[in-house]
């Protein structure tokens, strides 16, 4: 009986894989096909995942469910609040699989070429290694993951899907100098600031693609080219939204019990719809830096109270009354930057790009002489 329903369950999967790889369409180029058939997605995920925070799937519990989660375009949460038992350690959410679609899409934009050396930042599962080291081989990809649970995991999802990846427990940031220099470096977690640890490990004319963004709007894939002087400049050649480096997360709190006592008031006529839209989210968030959004949703669904928060000050939109407290004024900040975004003629995020050199990180709109 066991033997029979193992069968079965291997039928599904493969059904299931070749019923995501039609839905993924041209999202999967050709050219990665056979790795993606040589490592089924669900061969990488834990027997434990999480639909949303509140909801574990186990695989023993609801097989069916599980495997159609595994195979939909979307992450798999692995892990939450760092691997710690208690829900105040850590960040919500602090390991996933990605969503297949951004994979394959990050994939493209690193256009790994044979004989490539890889690094990638972020191991996580091991799948995207896995992918990468059907493509150009095993002893060419090294992969760091910072948490040694997940790292351990990834190691033995890699060796029983048959590859010899170098994954290499430490931190991202710092990236892993005994293997460079690299042609490509690919990070799957997001960054504020580009390691200049990873420039330095590249090659000239290397590429460093990157998921980047504010702590206002963290959505944007930065794709660099490191030169001759040591400096890597590019571009945002796509949108995607990762979790943190986990030494750049922002430590932001909640507004304080007392924020409508102590809070500042004034209104606003300002339209929360056209300054919340993505590419002024993403403008504003580059002047206005510290600072989280959140906002609350009323019964009918729509936008209740906007919130402004930072690590010492803290602000709210409710209809058209404004409330402030702390050492900096958000919303001051917010409206002048979302009025810098106007005058610049409203720019999309694909006008922005980055230099990084020794002395640090400049953002620049449409020209790097344009910071």
């Amino acid at each position: 009986m066991m033997m029979m329903m193992t069968a079965t369950i291997s039928d599904l999967a493969q059904q299931a894989h070749r019923d995501l790889a039609q839905r993924l369409g041209d999202a999967l180029p050709a050219g990665w096909r056979a790795a993606y058939d040589a490592h089924p997605r669900h061969l990488f995920l834990p027997d434990r995942v999480w639909v949303r925070i509140e909801e574990p799937l186990d695989r023993a519990a609801d097989p069916d469910r599980w495997l159609a989660y595994a195979y939909s375009d979307d992450s798999v949460i692995t892990q939450l609040h760092d691997g710690a038992a208690c829900s105040e350690h850590g960040y919500p959410i602090s390991s996933s699989c990605s969503m297949p679609a951004v994979a394959f899409t990050m994939l493209g934009h690193l256009d790994p070429q044979r004989g490539d050396r890889i690094l990638e930042i972020g191991t996580g599962t091991g799948w995207t290694a896995a992918l990468l080291a059907h493509q150009l081989g095993d002893d060419q990809v090294v992969s760091v993951e910072v948490d040694p649970v997940v790292a351990d995991t990834a190691r033995g999802n890699l060796t029983r899907a048959g590859r010899r990846v170098l994954v290499v427990t430490g931190e991202g940031a710092e990236g892993y100098p005994p293997g460079a220099p690299y042609d490509r470096v690919i990070a799957t977690c997001s960054v504020h600031t580009v390691p200049y640890a990873w420039v330095t490990q590249t090659r000239p004319g290397g590429v460093i693609l990157t998921p980047w963004g504010s702590t206002f709007e963290n959505s944007a894939l930065l794709r660099l080219t490191v030169d001759h002087r040591g400096a890597a400049v590019g571009s945002i050649v796509d949108w995607a939204t990762f979790m943190r480096l986990r030494t750049q997360r922002p430590v932001i709190p909640a507004e304080p019990e007392d924020f409508d006592t102590i809070a500042d008031r004034g209104r606003t006529n300002v339209d929360l719809a056209d300054l919340l839209g993505e590419h002024a989210r993403f403008g504003i968030g580059l002047r206005v830096p510290d600072c989280r959004l959140s906002w609350d949703l009323g019964e009918d669904g729509y936008l209740s109270t906007l919130w402004l928060l930072a690590p010492d000050s803290w602000a709210s939109v409710h209809d058209t009354t404004v409330r402030q407290t702390g050492a900096r004024r958000l919303f001051d900040e917010v409206i002048n930057a979302y009025s810098w975004w106007q005058h610049a003629g409203r720019p999309h995020r694909d006008h922005y790009g980055v230099t990084v050199t020794a002395e640090g990180q400049q953002v620049w709109l449409d020209d790097p002489a344009r910071p």
